[in-house]
């Protein structure tokens, strides 16, 4: 496929009622010239997760991020304003902020040694009198290349390299609804706590996009975990500490998933167990707050919500926020973070970070499963004489709209699936990347 080749991107997707066909083309997952593309006309078009406000609590704290390939630094300047720019100095291009994070009123380029306040503003070229410039050099032109958005939702902040890009909470669609159970859990909010694992998988990005909302593969590829929760939980008489939900049982009570549009999606299940989980001890607290219903999705429930395509808000196992970028067809990063509400009782929060050693953490029982997999799948991907994956599991039960649990707090989704096992999640995340990929060629063209 050639880059100036004129294509319809939907012909790598395939949904057809009559003949029960739902497909999805392996070549978005291993194609070079794919994931070229889509670096620009889906990552750099629509708003990408940057970090918590936690995270920079404080004026002239930073974190430096990407946006696809392009590296930028999300700051506060001296007033406290939040802002962003592009991690890259005016001069010869070398990126100035070269840790994760940190507190700085100037960022000195270690290159030349040019400097930039907080606000991106060029403030010093080093011998500037010396340097033979041209009368045309003009400092106030050379600032830090500001990102065209920076917004925050409760303290979740987005970025975007795209001007025209839609406002955020309307990008968001419902998807606030699912922030807001899980800020809405502490009056002061949430907080992401220290510490962080980043690490990478030999695949595609959309391998993580969609087992993120997968509930079909956890009693298969998850097993050991499921088993070792089964015995702790027949070994509780023996002291054992760690309440862990109970996995054995998603597939069996209530779940589905939510199509929020723009490629959001959410799986959801009901708990056996919701008194295992942390906030369980402020379940009058937030019914009287909140009402039944919507405390019962806060903490009765699992909610895994992609915000498409950069990051999940997950609030089941235990509350994690996991962040992924792509750096190549066959290879994405990964970071992750605990959440918590600020304020939980020290014995909670301990319970909250046992819970997600168990399972988050690098170190814990599912991830090293699930890169196992990614890295298997990819493998298999690249079999061109099986280009098609099905994703037709739960077809027939999809409705569209709301359904009865949807109904129970208002929410609209644009569909609804009746089981968690069910893979129409899949089709809307292709769907939207169907649509960004044509409305990004078409552009092209007319420039």
């Amino acid at each position: 496929m050639s880059e100036s080749e004129k294509i319809d991107y939907s012909r790598y997707l395939v949904e057809d009622p009559k003949t029960g066909k739902y497909q999805v083309d392996r070549r978005i997952f291993t194609d070079p010239e794919l994931f070229e593309l889509e670096l620009k006309y889906v990552w750099e078009k629509v708003w990408v997760y940057m970090c918590h406000e936690s995270q920079i609590p404080k004026k002239k704290d930073f974190i430096t991020g990407h946006i696809g390939r392009q590296p930028v630094i999300i700051n506060r300047n001296k007033k406290g304003e939040i802002g962003g720019y592009i991690n890259a100095c005016r001069h010869r291009g070398v990126t100035l902020c070269r840790t994760k994070m940190g507190n700085t009123g100037l960022y000195s380029c270690p290159f030349h040694g040019w400097v930039y306040d907080t606000t991106g503003k060029l403030v010093n070229v080093k011998d500037e009198d010396k340097g033979g410039y041209p009368p045309e050099f003009d400092k106030s032109k050379l600032g830090l290349a500001k990102l065209p958005g920076v917004t925050s939702y409760r303290g979740f902040i987005f970025a975007t390299l795209n001007e025209n890009a839609h406002p955020l909470e309307d990008w968001l669609g419902e998807t606030t609804r699912i922030i807001d159970m899980l800020v809405d859990q502490s009056p002061q909010g949430l907080e992401v706590l220290k510490g962080s694992s980043t690490y990478t998988f030999d695949a595609n990005w959309k391998a993580q996009a969609e087992n993120g909302v997968d509930g079909y593969h956890v009693s298969t590829v998850h097993w050991n975990y499921v088993a070792t929760m089964k015995n702790r939980a027949e070994m509780a008489h023996e002291g054992e500490k760690t309440k862990a939900m109970d996995a054995a049982s998603l597939g069996k009570l209530a779940g589905g998933y939510f199509d929020f549009g723009h490629g959001h999606t959410l799986l959801w299940s009901d708990w056996s167990n919701p008194e295992d989980r942390p906030i369980y001890s402020k379940k009058a607290e937030l019914e009287e707050k909140f009402g039944e219903a919507e405390t019962n999705w806060m903490i009765g429930r699992l909610r895994n919500q992609l915000i498409y395509p950069s990051m999940f808000l997950m609030d089941q196992m235990s509350s994690q926020i996991r962040m992924f970028r792509p750096l190549a067809a066959d290879k994405t990063e990964v970071t992750i973070y605990v959440i918590a509400p600020v304020g939980e009782p020290a014995e909670e929060r301990k319970n909250r970070l046992r819970q997600y050693e168990d399972f988050f953490n690098a170190s814990g029982m599912a991830t090293s499963d699930d890169l196992s997999e990614f890295d298997a799948g990819h493998i298999g991907a690249l079999a061109e004489y099986t280009p098609w994956s099905d994703i037709s599991r739960g077809a027939i039960q999809q409705i569209s709209g709301p359904n009865q649990y949807a109904d129970e707090i208002g929410l609209t989704p644009f569909s609804s699936g009746a089981k968690i096992e069910d893979e129409g999640l899949f089709l809307a995340q292709h769907r939207y990347w169907v649509e960004l990929m044509n409305a990004g060629q078409a552009a092209e063209n007319i420039k």
